[in-house]
């Protein structure tokens, strides 16, 4: 198992959804240039995701506070969600705990 180390020539784009969503019903989309090192989530790519797609995407990659949940929500007008890696506590990490991440989805509903 190479453990997701294996790059491709895909770029990310409008286009390249539309092509592979009649196979999939959602995405999971890995910053792999800020995954891991919590020091931030690729805004850019956030705003991009939320506009090239119609399915869900979760996006995962430098998260490092709970307020991350509501940035991703706002930069892609909520059609992108967040997941955490490194920095929750389930997880090993100090900077996030999971009841705040649970807290901050019972206040979106």
């Amino acid at each position: 198992m190479n453990k997701w180390q294996t790059l491709t020539k895909t770029v990310l784009s409008k286009e390249y959804f539309d092509l592979v969503s009649e196979y999939c019903s959602e995405f999971l989309v890995h910053a792999a240039d800020v995954e891991g090192l919590c020091n931030g989530i690729d805004e850019e790519l956030v705003k991009k995701l939320a506009e090239w797609s119609d399915l869900p995407i979760v996006y995962a990659g430098g998260a490092k506070d709970v307020s991350d949940l509501a940035l991703v929500d706002r930069l892609s007008n909520g059609k992108v969600d967040l997941t955490y890696g490194s920095a929750l506590d389930i997880f090993g990490g100090k900077l996030v705990k999971f009841e705040e991440c649970c807290a901050w989805n019972k206040l979106q509903n």
